[in-house]
């Protein structure tokens, strides 16, 4: 399902990746971007989902200070499933890991050393 106009979230702690991720999606998605928030922090991006109608895709740090990316994707994932996408984003390759982002709501696993555009491209072609 590709949408005309995409809401993104991206959530993470460290602000060299947000500025790199934001460029990268608007390149992606041009004027198909409707609107790209960011928050550092799990807690902010659980207030920014309930206050606002549901993101389109959200890019979701795993390890943050306070609520991480898993309780922050559970919480998530429990009242906006079927209207957001969580794309789980982590240095971590770690097996253990990966699963527990999956079942806490996300749909894609991407590794922040593999950041392309070819994937972005993927992930908001669903």
């Amino acid at each position: 399902m590709t949408l005309n106009s995409y809401r993104v979230l991206i959530v993470d702690d460290n602000p060299t990746f947000v500025k790199t991720l934001s460029l990268l999606v608007q390149t992606v998605l041009g004027n198909k971007l409707s609107q790209l928030e960011t928050a550092s922090n799990g807690e902010d991006a659980v207030e920014m989902v309930s206050k606002n109608s549901p993101y389109n895709v959200i890019f979701m740090d795993v390890n943050m200070p306070g609520i991480g990316g898993v309780a922050a994707t559970k919480e998530i994932s429990k009242e906006y499933y079927r209207a957001t996408r969580v794309v789980a984003v982590s240095f971590n390759k770690d097996l253990e890991t990966m699963k527990n982002m999956l079942f806490s709501g996300a749909t894609y696993y991407l590794h922040k050393d593999d950041l392309t555009l070819e994937k972005l491209v993927e992930i908001f072609d669903f």
